[in-house]
């Protein structure tokens, strides 16, 4: 083997070490935001050190940004409401450079305001978008943008009465007139 495909086999598995440690580092931190049995200071001790001064949250109902705004959210969060999180996979990918990337966590959020009696399983995609501040060093990075993406649907489905209305009258009716109107703009 010459020398430069012994550097790129190198730089190869060291790539893929990063990546492993980051897909480690984003399971731990998806676990820890995503369990209110954490407490206020856990979260502030094993996630406010990876959050940039400009990130980012997104989900369906809310955008905000700014560290203060995030903390803010995160810590009032975990005091209005119960939840864990099921992670299904986690998958990161990194820049070209290897100096920043995005993380992809699947699972499945389980709200449980009203356990034992109810418990609303809730899919959710997760992502995050990062810079390492050493490439060499995967767990010192900073989480500039977070989304959390689920069906806004499921979550309507999940309310008593208006949920049994939105499957069975108007999820229905909705897609028989989007069927009508694409048999007439396809002709």
């Amino acid at each position: 083997m010459n020398s430069t495909a012994a550097e790129d086999l190198q730089t190869e598995q060291t790539r893929a070490r990063s990546v492993r440690a980051l897909e480690l580092k984003f399971r731990q931190l998806t676990s820890t935001l995503y369990d209110t049995s954490n407490s206020a200071a856990q979260m502030e001790a094993e996630v406010a050190p990876f959050l940039a001064d400009d990130i980012t949250f997104v989900d369906p109902w809310q955008t905000e940004s700014g560290k203060a705004a995030y903390r803010l959210g995160m810590a009032g969060f975990h005091a209005m409401f119960r939840f864990d999180f099921t992670i299904t996979q986690c998958c990161v990918t990194l820049d070209e450079a290897g100096k920043s990337g995005r993380a992809i966590v699947d699972g499945v959020m389980h709200l449980n305001q009203i356990e034992p009696l109810f418990s609303y399983p809730l899919r959710t995609i997760l992502t995050y978008e990062f810079e390492l501040l050493d490439p060499d060093r995967p767990e010192q990075l900073l989480i500039h943008k977070h989304e959390e993406m689920w069906s806004l649907g499921d979550m309507i489905e999940a309310v008593p009465f208006l949920g049994k209305f939105y499957s069975r009258f108007f999820r229905p009716a909705f897609a028989k007139g989007f069927l009508a109107a694409s048999k007439l703009a396809s002709r």
